[in-house]
């Protein structure tokens, strides 16, 4: 039998979503990647973050491996013509796609109140410096990190009075070089610019690569939603086709048959000829 019009659209709308759904699965990596790579960079300065600046990156590491499974729903329901597994896909996909643009605007929006947390918290660290061994280690790592001193500037160590075992006023991570100038004196470098700055850009651009990221790999999906709805349609049709297909020829085969004896009178009424067991009369050959 030829294939239809219905037969050939229907072909090419599954290997399109098979198509798309080896996509996602690229995309299902990307995100992976953009999540753990902010992760990382938070999981530096977690001291100075407050935990709910994980969240967008946590919520980008889930659907990027639920993406894999929603792939593997996606191409089974489209080589199998299952319009339930396509439904499932859809929503599914709909779903992921809520929760990436939910993690770009938490990301974005989180931003607003990040120069005062940072402050508060780099402040308080200054001031736990020299009695916490795990505080130290944190403000030392962030200062040779970002190549920056204090919170605001090297002066604001100045309020804590307290002396480094180089002899400086200021812990040695705020030195970008230093010498010895004789005396057991050090000269140090120190960094003018405040850590709280850097701090601050790294979570504005940590933002803006998540929501980016984020919305871009949405849009992908929107389109493989609108594949799997265009599937799941054409499916359908598909199969209400073959059942019209079915149900006329069932109509044309009954209608086709005609019993026998329905149009032949000999048929329906049939003569039988009998015979007889009585003697045939004997003719007279004298005329009357």
């Amino acid at each position: 039998m030829a294939a239809t019009h219905l037969d050939v659209g229907l072909r090419c709308i599954k290997y399109l979503l098979c198509a798309v759904n080896s996509l996602f699965v690229l995309t299902g990596v990307m995100i992976i990647s953009v999540g753990t790579t902010i992760y990382a960079v938070y999981e530096d300065f977690k001291h100075f973050l407050d935990p709910s600046y994980f969240s967008p990156a946590t919520i980008l590491i889930v659907v990027g491996g639920l993406v894999f499974v929603i792939a593997f729903f996606g191409c089974c329901g489209a080589l199998k013509e299952s319009t339930c597994m396509v439904l499932v896909f859809a929503v599914s996909l709909s779903i992921v796609l809520i929760l990436e643009i939910a993690a770009a605007i938490t990301a974005y929006a989180l931003q607003d109140s990040i120069k005062g947390l940072l402050a508060k918290q780099i402040n308080a660290s200054m001031h736990q410096y020299s009695s916490s061994l795990e505080v130290a280690n944190a403000v030392d790592f962030m200062q040779y990190r970002l190549q920056c001193c204090g919170s605001y500037g090297a002066s604001d160590w100045n309020e804590i009075k307290m002396i480094s075992p180089s002899g400086l006023p200021h812990p040695d991570s705020c030195c970008a070089w230093t010498q010895f100038i004789g005396d057991g004196r050090i000269e140090c470098g120190r960094y003018e610019e405040g850590c709280m700055s850097r701090m601050s850009m790294i979570v504005h651009q940590s933002a803006i690569s998540l929501a980016t990221g984020a919305i871009a790999i949405a849009l992908i999906q929107f389109t493989g939603i609108l594949f799997a709805c265009t599937l799941g349609r054409a499916i359908r049709r598909q199969k209400t086709e073959r059942e019209r297909r079915r149900w006329e020829l069932r109509e044309s085969l009954v209608r086709g048959y005609q019993p026998l004896g329905k149009n032949d009178p000999f048929a329906t009424f049939p003569i039988v000829y009998m015979q007889s067991d009585a003697p045939e009369p004997v003719k007279s050959s004298v005329p009357s």
